[in-house]
C-alpha cells in the first residue's frame, strides 16, 4: 500500500501574502509620486506667473513713458496672453496715477486726493496672472492666480 504524502500549502499562503505586501508598496509609491510631480508643476507654474507679473510691471513702465500725459493721454490698462500661440497665462495689467496735477479728470483712473511733489509722476501698477483653460492650457488641479501690486516712480 502506498502512503499518500500531504502536501501543505503553507509556500503558497506566504507567495501570496509577500505579492500582496509588495503590491500595496507599489501602489503607496505611485501615489507619493503622482503628488510629488503635481507639487512640483504647481509650484513651477506658480513662480512662472510671479515672474511674468514682474515683467508686466516692466513692460507697463515702457507703454506709460511712450504716452504724453500732459493731454489726458493716459494707459490706464492692457490685457494680453502668454505665450502667444497657445497661451498659458492671462496678463491683465490696470494703472493708477497719482500726484499728476496736470492729469486731473484727464484720465480714467487718476488718484487726486494725494497731491504732493513727492507723489508726482507716481504710478500704482496692478497685475493680475491667471493660468488659462483650454487649449493651450496648462491642466493643472487648481488654478494659478496671481497678483502683484506696486508704486512706480515714472
Amino acid at each position: 500500500m502506498k502512503k499518500i504524502q500531504q502536501r501543505r500549502g503553507f509556500a503558497m499562503i506566504m507567495a501570496i501574502f509577500f505579492m500582496i505586501a509588495i503590491a500595496t508598496l507599489l501602489s503607496y509609491m505611485l501615489a507619493s509620486t503622482t503628488e510629488t510631480a503635481k507639487r512640483t508643476t504647481n509650484a513651477y507654474v506658480n513662480e512662472q506667473a510671479q515672474l511674468l507679473a514682474k515683467s508686466a510691471v516692466e513692460y507697463a513702465l515702457l507703454r506709460v513713458s511712450g504716452f504724453d500725459r500732459s493731454g489726458g493721454n493716459c494707459l490706464n490698462s492692457f490685457a494680453g496672453v502668454y505665450p502667444e500661440g497657445a497661451p498659458l497665462f492671462d496678463v491683465t495689467v490696470n494703472i493708477s496715477y497719482v500726484g499728476f496735477g496736470s492729469l486731473t479728470g484727464a484720465c480714467d483712473d487718476y488718484i487726486s486726493t494725494i497731491q504732493t511733489a513727492d507723489s508726482n509722476g507716481t504710478m500704482l501698477i496692478d497685475v493680475y496672472v491667471s493660468s488659462t483653460t483650454g487649449v493651450g492650457g496648462l491642466n493643472l488641479s487648481e488654478p494659478i492666480s496671481y497678483h502683484r501690486r506696486t508704486l512706480q516712480k515714472l
